[in-house]
């Protein structure tokens, strides 16, 4: 049978350099790399491992960080995991092995598929990339197959060939988000093209990718953030928040899901831009606010705002909601038939919304349409914050009576003002923070409370801010509004809580 051999770039510091203070030169040594068996003719090119039983891929010879990383993803145990399941058929081994699964190949008789040979279990690099022999056998730049980072349910490359369906719905989850008017999964055509080119790296998966991973190389590659269109531009694919080759974190996320940080956790990498009033160019309003919210930094904080105190919601404290963001938008259920224990679908938490619609056995609809009563608060119950779905519903609407009553108040005290002196609450492209009203911020801090989920994120800041700027537009222009609600905390703190919160909640 025939071989092949790699040469691998080595680099052996002098053996002086153990007993210098300092070593300022090194040697690079050529050595020939583990040799592997051809792969049979049948598996169309696919090399998978040339070590099966310690899980060494024929790629990883070279790419030994990428071989490292990988090793610890659930990819390189998805043999092992396939075969302890009792309930596992033989359908289920194509998503488990490498083959033309995930990958450009169009073939089913490839890899596993045509051998049945244990080089080839597990989800391996060819899995993503595609055949690797004739890179192997010559490297070099041209012939490296590249992978792609589509996702749809009907994909005939990428995530979506195995990450779909009744027990791993992620790819029809997140493409169903867009019922719900969540934009994960489709472009927003104001988000490209235009001269703001923040925009793209929350808007597109290049976008994101030039930020999150800038040596990242894939199929959908563009040359720069400002040669990515409407064309060519792909929404937020698996691949913007899970890294392929692996992670430190769970999940192979590429950021944190439990950091209480605008800087390091994951889905505030996005959900964090104007939380706070910058100077004004087309809108005084707030826009993807809700990691700053949750963390108490969101709002235009008026004169008699206490410095001194952070409001950071239960939702946003990582001892009652570890998960923070993911604790109540991704969480997994299995869905039984009513009534019974009979197995229909496994939601994977991956339409990102917190209280979905769901059908009679629990199974969240295509349509994100739906009265109250048909929708399921059970994340909030999973993910520690509320002891049962009632309890959550009920914080829920008294939350949501709360501030749309201060939300009222504000606005007759917006609308009696821009009577008096209309300079005071409009916005001017040249006006700048030294000079933002009072009244400027309360049209903020209204737009910060009726974001979606904004009293839900930290309903505690959103009443406070509204109440100080409610009080503060009273005692500056001597006007009262049109309907009176109290303007002393009205939602309810859990007593576990309350030494977080300081003084204003004393």
């Amino acid at each position: 049978m025939r071989f092949f051999k790699h040469n691998h770039l080595m680099f052996i510091a002098l053996s002086a350099c153990a007993i210098a203070a300092a070593c300022t030169s090194e040697k690079i040594v050529y050595r020939s790399g583990a040799n592997f068996a051809a792969p049979a003719t049948a598996a169309a090119s696919f090399i998978g491992y040339f070590d099966a039983a310690n899980k060494q891929t024929v790629c990883g010879s070279c790419h030994a960080d990428y071989q490292t990383r990988w090793s610890q993803t659930k990819h390189a145990s998805a043999w092992a995991d396939l075969s302890a399941n009792t309930g596992a058929a033989g359908y289920c081994q194509a998503c488990h092995s490498t083959n033309n699964l995930g990958n450009a190949v169009t073939d089913t008789t490839v890899g596993y598929r045509s051998t049945q040979d244990a080089r080839y279990h597990d989800v391996q690099c060819e899995s993503c990339h595609g055949p690797g022999l004739t890179h192997a056998s010559s490297p070099s730049q041209g012939n490296l197959p590249l992978a792609s980072i589509q996702a749809d349910t009907n994909a005939t490359n990428g995530c979506g060939e195995c990450h779909t369906g009744t027990h791993e719905p992620f790819v029809n989850q997140w493409k169903m988000a867009n019922a719900a008017g969540l934009s994960h999964s489709h472009i927003q055509s104001h988000a490209v093209g235009g001269t703001d080119l923040a925009c793209v790296g929350c808007h597109t998966a290049q976008g994101a990718l030039a930020r999150f991973n800038p040596t990242a190389n894939y199929v959908e590659q563009v040359a720069s953030v400002a040669s990515i269109t409407a064309a060519n531009a792909l929404p937020i694919v698996c691949a913007v928040c899970h890294d392929p080759h692996g992670s430190p974190n769970t999940h192979q996320l590429r950021y944190s899901i439990s950091a209480p940080s605008v800087d390091q956790n994951l889905c505030v990498q996005c959900h964090q831009r104007y939380p706070s009033p910058v100077a004004l160019t087309t809108r005084n309003s707030a826009h993807s606010p809700e990691g700053p919210t949750l963390f108490g930094l969101a709002g235009w904080f008026p004169p008699n705002w206490n410095a001194a105190d952070t409001i950071i919601g239960t939702h946003g404290t990582p001892s009652a909601n570890p998960g923070l963001c993911a604790g109540c938008h991704v969480q997994r259920f299995a869905v039984n038939k009513a009534g019974t224990s009979t197995f229909v679908f496994q939601d994977a938490g991956h339409s990102f919304i917190a209280a979905p619609c769901v059908d009679a056995n629990g199974q969240p609809t295509t349509s994100q349409s739906c009265a109250q009563t048909s929708k399921t608060f059970r994340s909030c119950v999973q993910s520690g914050c509320h002891a049962s779905e009632t309890a959550a519903i009920s914080a829920y609407n008294t939350d949501s009576l709360r501030v749309q009553q201060l939300v009222t108040m504000a606005n007759s005290l917006i609308a009696k003002e821009t009577v008096i002196k209309k300079a005071e609450c409009a916005e001017a492209a040249t006006t700048t923070l030294p000079a933002f009203t009072t009244c400027m911020g309360m049209v903020f801090n209204v737009s910060l409370a009726m974001k979606p989920g904004a009293f839900v994120h930290n309903p505690f800041l959103i009443e406070q801010l509204l109440i100080k700027n409610i009080s503060q537009m009273q005692t500056q222009y001597g006007i009262t509004p049109s309907v009176l609600y109290p303007l002393t905390p009205q939602i309810v703190l859990p007593s576990k809580n309350k030494g977080l919160f300081g003084r204003l909640f004393k």
